[in-house]
């Protein structure tokens, strides 16, 4: 099994975004199963828990803790991550579209990649609409995340990473 997200106390990863501006997320503690990371972006912590092969997170809403990713990912399989936002009920189809490719990241060539796509949801009177909103995450084993795309063309591509 490939760990698509290694987590440790001051592992660090860089990303550039398409309009040059870089920011960085950084694990800044560590409690039993729980990581605290600083995205320098948003300057907001959330926090990670790892348990057995499910990584679950509240970085899209404090305190709800949503599946994320798991080490033992299959091509196909399918989960939803739901959170408010702004007072609006809000779901993301995670769907892991590709695994075990090789992804070129800012020149750098990544083995060993898992590639999920989620498809935006919100509820709107009981009923679940699509917003044609399409973001892409890749993640390369052992390193972590390395690139994020969506289909409003925004680009996130990892430059420089730090592991403990």
């Amino acid at each position: 099994m490939t760990d698509y997200y290694p987590l440790a106390e001051l592992n660090e990863w860089h990303y550039k975004r398409n309009n040059g501006s870089v920011y960085s997320n950084k694990v800044t503690g560590v409690t039993g199963n729980r990581f605290t990371m600083l995205n320098s972006a948003a300057n907001t912590s959330s926090v990670v828990i790892k348990q057995g092969d499910v990584i679950s997170t509240d970085a899209l809403e404090a305190g709800n803790f949503q599946p994320w990713l798991a080490v033992d990912v299959k091509k196909g399989d399918s989960w939803a991550v739901m959170f408010t936002m702004k007072g609006v009920a809000c779901m993301l189809i995670m769907t892991a579209k590709e695994k075990d490719i090789e992804k070129e990241v800012e020149g750098k060539v990544y083995q060993h990649v898992l590639f999920i796509e989620a498809e935006s949801k919100i509820l709107v009177n009981d009923t679940l609409m699509p917003l044609n909103f399409f973001t892409q995450y890749y993640y390369a084993g052992g390193i972590g995340l390395i690139q994020t795309t969506s289909s409003a063309g925004d680009i996130h591509s990892l430059v420089d990473y730090k592991l403990h």
